[in-house]
């Protein structure tokens, strides 16, 4: 039942008070960002600047918690965790991002969907695996290298004040050394966006 009401929510939103615009002509966006990738979970932020024609110029900073397909938990009889064949790594990244809304001024509606491409920074943080909190803290590697991405999606407005992006694509962190066992960290992301439209 609490689906349905959100469901019902999401999608009356655009209806309430001033007819939402298309995402493609606001100004400036700023949201919280997810990632879901094949190789982790990442949390940051998003920033987009006024469009240049149908182009969407913008910052993201985004630190990755690396989960690798080894891994696994297990619990003693005593009920302890295990981590086995863990990895202790996570990725810091900041990236300059365009977006390209395709249909710009073709839609009658809130959403417009769009292509974007990323180029940046990666950093990684590696750390002991198997150690106590306070241990990895005091030992961390840390390694440069250069991130990038392609993706496609759809932006909606929900009014005049906030905004909702989805997009799905492939990105890359690429090292010049081995760290964890590997030069490039990549795979399939998903990205949610959610945030505040900016006059």
């Amino acid at each position: 039942m609490k689906r349905i009401l959100l469901l019902i929510l999401l999608l009356t939103l655009p209806l309430t008070g001033k007819p939402p615009v298309s995402m493609a002509d606001i100004h400036r966006f700023s949201a919280l960002d997810i990632h879901v990738t094949d190789f982790g979970t990442g949390f940051g932020y998003y920033h987009q600047f006024a469009p240049v024609g149908r182009f969407h110029p913008g910052l993201n900073a985004l630190f990755t918690i690396i989960s690798g397909g080894d891994e696994y938990t297990w619990y003693d009889i005593y009920g302890y965790p295990h981590v086995e064949n863990e990895i202790s790594l996570n990725i810091v990244n900041l990236s300059l991002n365009g977006k390209y809304h395709i249909f710009k001024g073709k839609i009658a509606n809130s959403f417009s969907p769009f292509l974007i491409g990323k180029l940046g920074f990666a950093l990684a943080l590696d750390t002991p695996e198997n150690a106590s909190f306070a241990n990895k803290l005091k030992h961390i590697d840390t390694y440069n290298g250069l991130n990038t991405g392609v993706f496609a999606g759809v932006d909606f407005s929900a009014g005049d004040n906030y905004g909702f992006s989805v997009a799905i694509g492939t990105q890359w962190n690429r090292f010049g050394t081995e760290v964890d066992g590997q030069k490039l960290w990549n795979g399939t992301s998903v990205i949610i966006q959610y945030g505040k439209i900016i006059p």
